[in-house]
């Protein structure tokens, strides 16, 4: 049991790895852009949607923060990353 356990844990850190290497590959590629840019363009997606200044200003700290906390986020065919 425990040595299923270790597998998994290597497993689970090995597609971490990769993943982490992925988004590093994709930053320096056209068509990416940084968290705080991706957050002003999905509030100015919003306010063109018809969206009030609060509501799209709380969509764009949401994709902000979900960008922060995973280190990437997607609007679009962009990629923003942190």
């Amino acid at each position: 049991m425990r040595r299923v356990f270790n597998i998994a844990v290597v497993m689970l850190l090995a597609y971490l790895m990769t993943d982490r290497l992925f988004m590093h590959a994709q930053a320096g590629e056209p068509g990416t852009v940084t968290c705080r840019q991706g957050a002003h363009m999905v509030k100015q997606d919003a306010l063109k949607k018809g969206f009030g200044n609060t509501a799209s200003s709380i969509q764009a700290e949401n994709f902000l923060a979900g960008c922060l906390v995973t280190g990437r986020a997607q609007f679009g065919n962009v990629v923003a990353h942190d």
